[in-house]
């Protein structure tokens, strides 16, 4: 391809231009042709498969009218008297009522020249009333019935059934057999016997004559067990249709083995009328005229050529330098500046421009960043503003009004608790503190509550001895265990509750879980509140939500804190942080 290229730019100029044009015009017209023969391939393929559809609608309407004809003299033996009296004998019937019943078959028969035979079947006395153009052992059928029915099962069932097999008359047509139960009319669930019906195979055979359709259709008549007992090629006969798993509802098309085939199913049977179009006759008409396009797009790129050649003057490389460096800007690499050398007073004017657009693009980046941070920062400094001493006015209240009526030890007790609880607050004005401190902050904070509210408060740290040197937010707990607490416990309820505060690693990730015992909540507010964390809600407590967002701007988007319901009924909290220890000067000291 260098070579190719090396070669192309050592031509002079008119020869580039020849070679530019031959093969843009070339690319255009073949797209042109592809375009052109698609469409026109698709709509013949459309337009047949239409035609196809209607052409397969009549066939097998005319089909299906041919079939209810046996279905209905199947039904109205039923009503005969003679037939009757046939079907009720429990012993062997009398030889004058059994040609009686012949007789009746025999009259049905010539209404219908296209019979080889019937029978009627009593299923107690397991007789035959059989008559047809072969004896009754020639035909097989009490064999065929064995074979295909175990002995009739199925139509006991209440099925009408069709068969096709090529073993009745000695020869390799098929045939196909009616079999429809036959019930007592004053007691529908009493079966009484069967009728077959056997047709010879020229009936399904002319379905195949398509000498004066509107489409070339090959029919096939294919069994749901998916073999073909009908087909205009003999050679398929008795072989297994490849496609059957297509055979979807009651009637469509696809396009398989560079043929177009269209199926319908006919109605309460189970077999489907296929028909099939190749490709190559579906495409004869089209390929012609795409034959004429070509020679007719052929002549007007020679010319195309002959006249681009003389009129376009360009060079590609010089817009090839541009675009490229908008590629890299694109990418990322801001420092990226063009040259375009050998080039007129207008690309110099481009190069220019494009080189002072980036300079002004990259200052502003920069100041955007600076100023970014800035708000940022500031932002931060205010969410921890935001976390007030309020704790402070109700500790003092209690010690207030406890202290009268309780012992010093008590008092003292709380006091140490509260001193504390804000030694560890202020944390010598770290912002970010191990573990190991937020946990002891929470234990000073529970003994407070506990004094205050009867230590109706228990609590558990599950946490393994590696997570107490992680590095987190520092007032990260305190508000999930407070909120834990008077919303989920309800300690003003005097209720009695755990706090189970958790942490372990998994990942890449500290999952540092916070787990209350109380009323819990449903998923739709667990779920509210997982999407609204971020937001601004008057109904969520802003000391959660500045949690949230502390951890958000510290360490990025996918770190914050999520809700769930728990096993005890109540509600836990995770907090997800990195895992990496970011240990700090004085940090194991309190």
């Amino acid at each position: 391809m260098r070579r190719m290229i090396k070669k192309y730019m050592s031509y002079n100029f008119d020869k580039k231009i020849k070679i530019f044009i031959s093969l843009a015009i070339t690319v255009t017209t073949l797209c042109v042709l592809g375009i052109s023969t698609f469409s026109s391939i698709k709509i013949v393929t459309e337009k047949s498969g239409s035609l196809a559809e209607i052409q397969m609608e009549t066939l097998a309407n005319d089909y299906q009218m041919s079939l209810s004809g046996y279905y209905d003299m199947a039904k109205g033996l039923m009503m005969d008297e003679q037939v009757k009296s046939f079907l009720r004998q429990k012993d062997r019937t009398a030889p004058e009522l059994l040609e009686q019943v012949r007789q009746t078959i025999h009259n049905n028969m010539n209404v219908q020249s296209n019979i080889n035979f019937m029978a009627i079947i009593n299923v107690r006395t397991q007789e035959y009333a059989y008559k047809g153009k072969t004896s009754l052992e020639y035909a097989g059928l009490e064999r065929k019935i064995r074979e295909d029915y175990q002995a009739g099962t199925l139509a006991k069932k209440g099925d009408v059934i069709l068969s096709y097999a090529d073993r009745y008359n000695g020869r390799e047509e098929y045939s196909m057999t009616l079999y429809s139960p036959l019930y007592d009319v004053n007691h529908v669930k009493n079966l009484l016997g069967m009728v077959c019906i056997n047709i010879r195979g020229n009936l399904l055979e002319r379905m195949a004559d398509t000498d004066h359709a509107q489409m070339p259709l090959e029919i096939m008549m294919v069994h749901s067990s998916g073999e073909i007992f009908s087909a205009g090629d003999k050679s398929l006969l008795g072989t297994g249709f490849a496609f059957m798993e297509e055979l979807q509802g009651e009637k469509g098309e696809f396009k398989k083995d560079k043929s177009l085939f269209v199926y319908r199913k006919m109605g309460i049977w189970n077999y489907y009328l296929v028909g099939r179009i190749p490709y190559k006759a579906l495409y004869n008409d089209s390929l012609k005229t795409v034959a004429l396009l070509c020679v007719c797009i052929v002549l007007m790129v020679i010319a195309g050529i002959a006249a681009g050649s003389r009129l376009v003057r360009y060079s590609y490389r010089v817009v090839e330098k541009v675009v490229n460096g908008m590629r890299r800007v694109s990418e990322g690499d801001l420092e990226h500046r063009i040259t375009l050398d050998n080039t007129g007073e207008d690309f110099k004017q481009m190069e220019q421009g494009f080189n002072y657009m980036m300079g002004q693009m990259t200052e502003l980046v920069d100041r955007v960043k600076f100023e970014q941070h800035q708000a940022e920062q500031i932002r931060f400094n205010a969410l921890q503003d935001q976390i007030k001493p309020h704790f402070l006015y109700n500790t003092l209240e209690c010690i207030h009004w406890q202290a009268p009526s309780r012992g010093d030890e008590q008092v003292s007790t709380m006091v140490k608790a509260l001193a504390n609880y804000y030694r560890l607050c202020l944390s010598k004005g770290r912002d970010i503190i191990p573990l190991k401190q937020e946990i002891a902050h929470i234990e000073s904070y529970l003994t407070i509550q506990n004094l205050r509210y009867g230590s109706i408060i228990e609590s558990e740290f599950r946490i393994a001895p590696e997570m107490y040197s992680l590095q987190i937010p520092k007032l990260t707990l305190q508000p999930l265990v407070e909120n834990a607490i008077y919303h989920g416990i309800r300690i003003e309820d005097e209720t009695r509750g755990k706090l189970v505060i958790g942490a372990e690693v998994k990942g890449e990730s500290a999952v540092i879980s916070v787990s209350d015992s109380g009323i819990g909540m449903t998923e739709e507010e667990i779920d509210r509140i997982n999407a609204s964390i971020s937001e601004y809600d008057e109904n969520f407590g802003y000391g959660v939500r500045n949690v949230h967002k502390r951890i958000e701007l510290l360490f990025g988007k996918g770190y914050g804190l999520y809700y769930k319901m728990n096993k005890e009924g109540g509600v836990t909290v995770e907090i997800t942080l990195p895992a990496g220890k970011q240990k700090t000067e004085g940090e194991d000291h309190v």
